[in-house]
């Protein structure tokens, strides 16, 4: 049968084949018009000055982080940097264990916070304080269960502070040994495949706090984390949505300049902090949420109608054609971004990944949709 037949036999499967095809049109033009800005991004920015820069870290209650992590922050290739360590209300010895750093390490300063001050939720406090005790203008942040790349990333993510930027945004992966680490992986590539792609096109509406810069100046000038307080998350996505602007934005891939979280959590784990971060995403400006929101209901949506076309049935040489159109430049254009992002081995496993995170995602969207509203803790 071919698709003239098909019309007057079969409308609804007909306009269910239009409708197939115009989601796919969708998805297309999220992936040559968005995607391919990161996919073929070669911005080398040139070698100057160093400047100094403040790397500001948090540790609570995290011994064997510090013990096992804080020496690859300090042993940085910079010439002009401190790092400021605030411990955060610590009883497993993580205080004491940092003032031997100090000894080995005199660009090392401790800033401890001994009482629980409620006002402000989760880190944005302690982050506040080390933000204000630095000394340098320029404010580079990461976590204590992470490493640099190697000795070159505050040089690599400052020369991105170009003049006029006041925003740097870097990349943050995975590399523990934990069973499901290729699967961390491929979340954080799609997460920033979104994010990255619309920085580059002139729209950033978040960052990564494991590996962001912004000045100091900045985040006075918009009063920190003020505006959004209450909410114990979003200290980088809330407050890169907030102040980031086309112009003031600067993104860094360099292979030096990349983050990655070394200590291992558990699916659960990662489905916690998946379900945090979809519920900060309501906070963004409403132009933001729509271009997150349009592409994600199409691709549920090229799911779902290909699901129906094939129980029903359709035109299968149409159908095959659409899917290949799609996959074809998925798995070109994946698989440039994940080459930029020095990402491995994760081509073939991106389409199925793909899915079942489409389904994880969903689900706990309905469970956000259902759930009884709560004040953040």
């Amino acid at each position: 049968m071919t698709l003239i037949d098909f019309i007057p036999e079969q409308p609804f499967l007909f306009w269910l084949l239009v409708s197939f095809a115009a989601i796919t049109l969708v998805q297309l033009i999220y992936f040559w018009l968005l995607f391919v800005r990161l996919a073929f991004y070669k911005k080398a920015f040139e070698e100057s000055v160093e400047a100094s820069v403040s790397v500001v870290i948090i540790a609570n209650n995290q011994y064997r982080d510090v013990n096992e992590n804080l020496a690859a922050f300090l042993e940085q290739a910079h010439r002009r940097y401190e790092v400021v360590l605030v411990v955060d209300n610590s009883e497993d010895g993580t205080m004491e264990l940092a003032e031997e750093f100090t000894a080995k390490y005199p660009h090392l300063r401790i800033v401890e916070l001994t009482q629980s001050l409620n006002w402000f939720s989760g880190r944005k406090f302690p982050l506040s304080l080390g933000i204000k005790s630095a000394y340098s203008e320029r404010i580079l942040l990461s976590d204590v269960t992470c490493r640099p790349a190697g000795n070159q990333w505050i040089t690599e993510m400052m020369a991105a502070m170009q003049p006029g930027r006041e925003i740097v945004l870097g990349y943050a992966s995975w590399r523990t040994n934990s069973k499901i680490n290729k699967w961390l992986r491929f979340t954080a590539f799609y997460d920033a495949l979104l994010y990255l792609s619309m920085a580059l096109s002139g729209l950033p509406f978040k960052g990564i706090g494991r590996n962001l810069s912004y000045t100091r100046e900045l985040f006075y000038r918009h009063r920190g984390f003020s505006s959004h307080y209450t909410i114990s998350a979003g200290d980088d996505e809330l407050f890169v949505n907030k102040t980031a602007t086309r112009k003031n934005v600067s993104v860094q891939l360099s292979a030096a300049s990349r983050i990655d979280q070394v200590r291992p959590v558990s699916f659960r784990q990662w489905l916690q902090s998946e379900r945090k971060r979809l519920r900060i995403r309501h906070y963004f400006k409403n132009s933001h949420r729509f271009l997150i929101e349009i592409y994600n209901v199409s691709l549920f949506l090229f799911y779902a109608i290909l699901t129906a076309l094939l129980i029903l049935k359709a035109p299968w040489i149409s159908v095959a054609a659409i899917f290949a159109l799609r996959l074809i430049s998925q798995l070109i254009l994946f698989g440039l971004v994940q080459k930029r992002l020095h990402e491995k081995n994760l081509l073939l496993l991106t389409p199925f990944f793909e899915i079942f995170l489409m389904f994880i995602d969903f689900f706990i969207r309905l469970r956000l949709l259902f759930s009884p509203k709560r004040k953040w803790q």
